[in-house]
C-alpha cells in the first residue's frame, strides 16, 4: 500500500486531475486484474487501447487512472502523462520498492542466443554463490518459483514485481532476456543495467517492424540509455556492431568474436556432439573451457556470458566454473536419447540464422545424413516462410516440412508458402501434422544420421486457430524412439 502522491514524486513531467490523496493498493495494465485500490495503467499495445477499458477498471474499484489522453475524464483522480508506458515504468519500480537497486541487473538482447546466455549467466552467479533470478522467453526463475512466460520481457508492473520477489527470496541478481518489442514499448525503462550484451541481428519480427533497419533501432534503445557506469558487451562479428558500439560510447565497452580487436577471443575451438572445448583471451586472462552443450554458436552465447560477468567483478575462475557445469536448456539444442543409434536433437531455431546455425552446427558433427524437420508458424513474417525453406534443404540431405503454430492461417498455405523457396532438386516431403512428421523423421533415421526439430523447442503446446492443444517435441520425438526399441 501506498500513497499515490508519494509515488507520482518519480515522475517529472505530470498533470493530475483529482486529488492524488489516496492509497494505492496495486498498479496493473489490465483492467480485468484491477481491485479495490488499483492504480490503472491506460497504455496502448499493439492491437489494444487501455483507454478503452477505463470504465470497466473504474467499476472494478481503481482508485486512480494513468493515461497520456488528454480528454479522459473519470470519476477517480487521473494522472495525465506524455508517455504512459514510461510513466509506468517508473511508477512500478517506485511502487515495488526500487528492486532493481539492490539487485546485479544484466539485459540481454538479439535475435538468437538469448535464452541460453541468461541460464549461462545463472550458471556463472550461481558458481559464486549468488542466486540469480531469470526473466526470459522459456519461463521466469522467481526465487524457487518458476512461472509461465507470456512474453520473453513482461510489462513493467509484472517485471518489478518479479525483482521485489526476488529480493524477497534472497537473490542478488536478475539475468533478463530484454526483447525488442520490449524495448519499443518501454517496458524496461528506468533498469539500470550493470551490464547489457548484444548477440546478433538477423531476419526476424519484420511483419511487426517491416524492415531491418526499424528492428535494429528497437534493439539499439537498451544501449543508446546505458549510462556511464554500466558496460555494453557487443559480438563485433555481427554486421550490426558499429551500430551498436556506437550507441553505447558512454558506458564502457567489451567486445567479443573472433575479430582480432575482440577483449575476449577464441584461440582455439574443438567440437563434439556432447559439448565443445576452447581456449579464449579476455581482459582478466587467458583461460580454457569446456562446455558441456554442443553447438560452435553456444561458444559465442559464452562469451557473451563472460563479458556480462567479467562487468559485475565476476572472477575468471568463477566464470570458468559456472560455464563448465552449465545444464542443457530446454529447447535449446536439446538432446533426446533413448538409446537410439542417431541423434536426435529438439531446438527453438524459428528464424532463418537460427535455422541455419543449427544445421550447421549438427551437420559438423553428423556421420550421416542429417534430416530436418521445420516449419513457420502462422499470422507472422510470411517473407522468410521461403527463406528457411531453402535453408533446410539446402543444410539438410533431407526435409520433412511440416506445421509450427499455424493460428488462424491454413497450415497447408503456409507449407506451399515455404516450398516456393526450394529448388527443384530439392529432397523433401510435406507432411502437415507435425506429430507424424517427427515419426516419419525418426523411422527415416539411420545409424549416424541426425534429425534436428526445429521451431517450437521448450513449448508445449500447437496453436490451432486461436486455441493452444498439448504439444511437446521432445517428448513426441521420445514416444517414436521408445517405439522404434
Amino acid at each position: 500500500m501506498v500513497k499515490l502522491e508519494e509515488l507520482l514524486t518519480g515522475l517529472d513531467d505530470f498533470r493530475i486531475v483529482g486529488s492524488a490523496d489516496c492509497t494505492i493498493s496495486s498498479l496493473v495494465h489490465d483492467s480485468r486484474e484491477v481491485a479495490d485500490g488499483s492504480l490503472f495503467c491506460a497504455v496502448r499495445g499493439f492491437n489494444v487501447d487501455g483507454n478503452r477499458f477505463v470504465p470497466n477498471a473504474v467499476k472494478a474499484g481503481a482508485a486512480a487512472v494513468l493515461t497520456d489522453e488528454t480528454a479522459l475524464t473519470c470519476p477517480v483522480p487521473v494522472i495525465q502523462v506524455s508517455d504512459a508506458r514510461k510513466a509506468m515504468a517508473l511508477l512500478a519500480d517506485a511502487f515495488y520498492g526500487n528492486p532493481q537497486e539492490k539487485l546485479i541487473m544484466t539485459g540481454v538482447t538479439g535475435t538468437n542466443g538469448k535464452t541460453t546466455t541468461t541460464y549461462m549467466q545463472q550458471s556463472i552467479f550461481s558458481a559464486c554463490g549468488l542466486g540469480c533470478g531469470v526473466i526470459g522467453t522459456i519461463g521466469h526463475i522467481v526465487g524457487e518459483n518458476y512461472i509461465e512466460s507470456k512474453n520473453t520481457t513482461p510489462e513493467a508492473p509484472d517485471i518489478h514485481r518479479y525483482l521485489a520477489e526476488m529480493c524477497e527470496a534472497g537473490q542478488g541478481a536478475c539475468a533478463m532476456e530484454v526483447s525488442s518489442h520490449a524495448l519499443s514499448l518501454s517496458r524496461v525503462y528506468g533498469i539500470n543495467y550493470r551490464a547489457a550484451a548484444f548477440l546478433n541481428l538477423t531476419h526476424d519480427h519484420l511483419d511487426f517492424y517491416g524492415d531491418l533497419d526499424k528492428y535494429l533501432e528497437a534493439k539499439g534503445i537498451l544501449f543508446s540509455e546505458l549510462p556511464s557506469d554500466s558496460t555494453a558487451v557487443i559480438n563485433v562479428d555481427d554486421p550490426h556492431a558499429d551500430y551498436i558500439l556506437d550507441l553505447s560510447r558512454r558506458a564502457n565497452v567489451i567486445r567479443f568474436g573472433e575479430s582480432k580487436d575482440s577483449d575476449i577471443r577464441p584461440t582455439a575451438i574443438e567440437l563434439n556432439a556432447n559439448g565443445s572445448k576452447a581456449s579464449f583471451t579476455s581482459p582478466a586472462g587467458n583461460f580454457d573451457l569446456e562446455l558441456p552443450i554442443p553447438g560452435k554458436y553456444n561458444l559465442w552465447n559464452a562469451m557473451a556470458a563472460a563479458g556480462l560477468a567479467l562487468a559485475c567483478s565476476v572472477p575468471l575462475d568463477m566464470i570458468v566454473k559456472g560455464l563448465s557445469s552449465m545444464p542443457q536448456v530446454r529447447g535449446r539444442y536439446e538432446i533426446v536419447d533413448e538409446g537410439q543409434p542417431f541423434a536426435v536433437i529438439v531446438d527453438y531455431a524459428h528464424t532463418p540464422d537460427s535455422l541455419d546455425r543449427v544445421l550447421a552446427s549438427a551437420r559438423e558433427l553428423t556421420k550421416g545424413r542429417l534430416i530436418s524437420v521445420f516449419g513457420c508458424g502462422g499470422d507472422r513474417d510470411r517473407k522468410k516462410r521461403p527463406v528457411m525453406g531453402a535453408i533446410s534443404t539446402g543444410r539438410a540431405d533431407f526435409s520433412f516440412v511440416t506445421s509450427d503454430n499455424p493460428r488462424t492461417e491454413n497450415p497447408e498455405q503456409i507449407i506451399s508458402d515455404i516450398v516456393e523457396g526450394l529448388p527443384s532438386d530439392a529432397a523433401y516431403k510435406t507432411v502437415t501434422d507435425r506429430e507424424e512428421a517427427i515419426a516419419e523423421a525418426i523411422r527415416y533415421a539411420k545409424e549416424d544420421d541426425t534429425v534436428v526439430i526445429s521451431g517450437k523447442g521448450h513449448e508445449t503446446y500447437i496453436i490451432l486457430g486461436t486455441k493452444k492443444h498439448f504439444f511437446d517435441d521432445a517428448e513426441t520425438a521420445g514416444k517414436y524412439l521408445r517405439e522404434l526399441s
